[in-house]
């Protein structure tokens, strides 16, 4: 299967390293024009740089969970490319922690980020998306979201509530050209990853590799995914192949997930 995405305007936020710049590459050697954007400046050029392709790349540096950034995000991204075609919706994952060990500060601060941005995003994408007759949105969440897990209260709250978003928001754009999906993600081999694996085995004495050889074995498929594998799926999903998609919630996990539906 060719995807071809010329013409098309994608934004992809937390886009500087692991699965964000992954998307984006794919995105980009699809033929889309990308916005990326990070709260590291370092990264964010780091990243451009690497992408190698001026004309075709726009970024920018800021916290997509302050609203004032997001506008921001959006009119400069539709100033140097006219429209915004796909959204990918990926965010950093808030701390690990139990559900009464947690502030109110630190709950605040997870759904900013990693619920009130999908939804402001949305919005400030939509409209332009409607007037195309053309959109793919889709939000990256984890499978945490069906699958609650022990110490991760935050993800798991913030991750369910994308997905229901993305249920509801699909049944309402799909008459005009637009699918929302979600993808559930499992492991990847990205720097999240690693420094929760590491705040898991600080006190065992199990080195990193191994814990990572102890976990692919849980995996059918035996192996964890790279960030790139993981960009397929996102890359289908946003193509105009996959217009059949919508408000479905799909699990990239490689089969750990114990769940039926």
């Amino acid at each position: 299967m060719i995807i071809n995405l010329s013409g098309r305007t994608a934004l992809v936020t937390a886009s500087s390293k692991g699965i964000g710049f992954a998307i984006s590459k794919a995105l980009l050697d699809a033929g889309a024009n990308v916005c990326i954007c990070s709260r590291s400046e370092d990264n964010l050029r780091a990243a451009e740089k690497e992408l190698a392709n001026s004309e075709r790349v726009f970024a920018i540096a800021g916290d997509i969970a302050d609203p004032e950034f997001l506008k921001q995000l959006v009119n400069q991204a539709h100033e140097r490319f006219n429209s915004i075609d796909i959204l990918v919706n990926n965010s950093g994952g808030p701390p690990a922690g139990e559900a009464l060990s947690l502030t109110e500060e630190q709950w605040l601060a997870a759904i900013n980020s990693n619920l009130l941005s999908v939804v402001r995003l949305s919005s400030l994408v939509i409209p332009g998306m409607k007037d195309n007759g053309w959109g793919r949105i889709v939000n990256l969440t984890s499978t945490a979201a069906r699958e609650p897990a022990a110490g991760m209260v935050l993800s798991n709250v913030t991750r369910a509530g994308v997905a229901a978003y993305t249920k509801t928001l699909a049944q309402e754009v799909g008459p005009f050209g637009i699918t929302v999906n979600t993808i559930l993600t499992g492991g990847v081999l990205t720097d999240r990853l690693n420094s929760l694996l590491e705040r898991n085995i600080k006190d065992t004495g199990e080195s990193l590799q191994d814990a990572i050889a102890r976990i692919e074995k849980t995996i059918p498929v035996r192996h964890i995914s790279t960030p790139e594998e993981f960009a397929a799926t996102t890359l289908f999903l946003v193509s105009p192949q996959a217009s059949y998609i919508n408000g479905a919630a799909i699990p990239v996990d490689g089969g750990a997930s114990k769940s039926i539906f």
